[in-house]
């Protein structure tokens, strides 16, 4: 090729010239074509040709010590409140666990005391011979008021809420303070419970029990107290229900006298014959 410049016809002096500018070209499109094959490379291989593409400046992403040392105090921060939390939670836990024991025993004596007083017995006792009371005749009822008086008793009304359940509302005063009964009979399959609420006269619940009798509803099979709050009411209750043992042991005391007396007309036990019979 470079003979063929040099035969080209040209005027002398005009040939170095041009061999010059042809290296120049030649050397200008090898660089051109260098350029254009690293950007190619520089911006992938999706990129449009011919596209300036601006290379990313180079960022630091190491952190600075001021920014390590914030987010370590704030780590420790966050450990120590979650250190105070869980040790106040701790405390409020073994306070509540304290209180719900002294609750607990509390509230067991409460009925404890309650059963040893036999007051579900009283009030079922008391709710019985008063709900009864209207339907009797007119001479039974003095009869009953009567006994009732001598045991602190005065009766009250007697409101019907459903017959068929037994679900009555008895008023009466003990000693002149006010109080309310309310009763519902349940059946079960061997026995029956009554429940019973006593309310005072200012119609607060005072007490609620259930008492369990057996089929013909004759006899107390047990007493359960669920609620309990003592007050004034209870040295009441408990003045009639002395009241009432007193009575029940002199009625039998009577009954068993007139059975002696019986027995002694029966078989002629006179004083003569008995004293006869000491001095053989």
């Amino acid at each position: 090729m470079l003979d063929w410049f040099l035969d080209f016809p040209l005027r002398p002096g005009y040939q170095v010239a041009w061999i010059l500018a042809t290296l120049i070209c030649i050397v200008v499109l090898i660089g051109v074509s260098r350029i254009r094959r690293r950007r190619h490379r520089v911006a992938g291989p999706g990129a449009p040709t011919g596209e300036r593409i601006d290379e990313p400046a180079q960022v630091s992403d190491a952190p600075s010590a001021a920014a390590l040392a914030k987010t370590l105090e704030s780590l420790e921060k966050y450990s120590r409140l979650q250190a105070s939390l869980r040790e106040r939670l701790e405390h409020t836990r073994a306070q509540a666990e304290l209180t719900k024991a002294r609750v607990e025993s509390t509230a067991q004596l409460l009925r404890q005391s309650a059963s040893e007083m036999r007051l579900p017995h009283v009030v079922h006792e008391i709710y019985q011979s008063l709900r009864a009371l209207p339907k009797k005749s007119l001479l039974v009822q003095q009869a009953d008021r009567d006994w009732h008086q001598m045991v602190g008793v005065e009766p009250g009304p007697v409101l019907v809420l459903d017959a068929a359940a037994a679900h009555y509302v008895v008023d009466f005063t003990c000693f002149g303070r006010p109080l309310r009964v309310t009763c519902r009979t349940f059946k079960l399959s061997r026995s029956t419970f009554d429940e019973l609420s006593l309310f005072d006269g200012h119609d607060h619940p005072v007490l609620t029990s259930r008492v369990f009798l057996d089929q013909q509803r004759l006899h107390i099979l047990d007493a359960t107290v669920s609620m309990y709050r003592p007050g004034p009411w209870v040295d009441v209750l408990l003045d009639s229900r002395a009241l009432m043992d007193e009575r029940r042991e002199t009625l039998l005391l009577h009954s068993q006298y007139r059975e002696l007396e019986k027995m002694r007309d029966d078989f002629g036990l006179n004083g003569s014959l008995m004293t006869q019979r000491s001095d053989t």
